[in-house]
């Protein structure tokens, strides 16, 4: 029986706090691109959940040509800085298109696949089984190959407070848990999978306010040290409610500046000096922070 032409992923739902259940399975939330791949009759396909086509982007995925016909595999693609998952690099990847340059970026910044689920096993769905044995069939799937560039992502049974504290300890994305007992729900985000996020907070300046066609404070541009001095890390919005957003209007428009006290490529009314507020993210990149969250106002300086 052919393979589908493509699977929809299961999604997780977001809660806010981690815990300890023996119902449960708890895995490193993998900071890399989803990607969903099908092997069948000797070729390979590897999908975003978008349906973007990975493979001219990671050669390390020919890989997948060795894997029993008809499988389908569900994992990410992680790109590693050090002993750390780097969502920019993997992304940086994406982009590259020629063969000759996908194979220079491998070389430069190697991908690994990690897999965390079976979908299909020799052309047949597994997708009503329970996660405790695709998951089983999988473990033995990736150690028959014995490849390091085919990874199982390993789990936790019961411990779930206990693997978030080391993974935010590590500075990782967080973790994701799972009902042993959950069938494959393709496209859906129910509760069956949770993923609880670790995050960093720092201080930031205010350099600057970005403003819509109205008038209205949409987002602030801040600042933040980077080895001993001040740098723009961008734009934060989110957090930010309808009465802050006037709050910090008034508070900025009383304060106006020509230019903006740090070097930015960020367009913006500006502000002069003594504006601060907290902001958490997930991740410190090249460009700034990556999912910034407006936390606290500061007082005054």
């Amino acid at each position: 029986m052919p393979l589908p032409d493509f699977v929809a992923p299961m999604l997780a739902t977001l809660v806010e706090q981690p815990f300890d259940s023996e119902q449960h399975l708890f895995e490193v939330k993998w900071d890399g691109i989803r990607a969903l791949t099908f092997v069948e009759n000797g070729t390979f396909r590897a999908l975003t959940r978008n349906r973007q086509d990975l493979a001219p982007a990671f050669p390390e995925l020919e890989l997948l040509r060795a894997l029993p016909d008809g499988t389908v595999l569900d994992g990410e693609l992680v790109a590693f800085e050090g002993e750390r998952p780097s969502f920019t690099r993997v992304l940086e990847r994406m982009h590259v298109r020629t063969r000759a340059r996908a194979e220079l970026a491998a070389r430069a910044t190697p991908a690994v696949y990690v897999v965390f689920d079976l979908l299909y096993a020799a052309g047949r769905a597994c997708l009503k089984q329970p996660l405790r044995e695709r998951r089983a069939r999988l473990e033995e799937l990736v150690g028959a190959r014995a490849d390091a560039r085919l990874v199982f992502s390993e789990g936790v049974v019961g411990t779930g407070r206990a693997l978030f504290d080391e993974l935010r300890a590590r500075d990782l994305e967080g973790c994701v848990a799972k009902e042993l007992d959950s069938p494959y729900l393709t496209g859906k985000r129910t509760r069956s999978w949770l993923k609880i996020k670790t995050t960093r907070t720092i201080p930031c300046m205010v350099l600057g306010w970005v403003a819509d066609a109205r008038g209205d404070l949409t987002s602030l541009i801040v600042a933040a040290e980077e080895e001993g001095r001040l740098v723009c890390v961008g734009r934060v919005g989110s957090g930010l409610s309808d009465a802050l957003r006037s709050e910090l209007r008034t508070r900025c428009q009383a304060r106006p500046r020509a230019t903006p006290f740090v070097e930015t490529q960020e367009a913006g009314s500006w502000v002069e000096p003594g504006l601060y507020c907290t902001v958490s993210f997930l991740e410190r990149t090249r460009n700034g922070l990556r999912a910034p969250v407006f936390v606290a106002l500061l007082p005054e300086a």
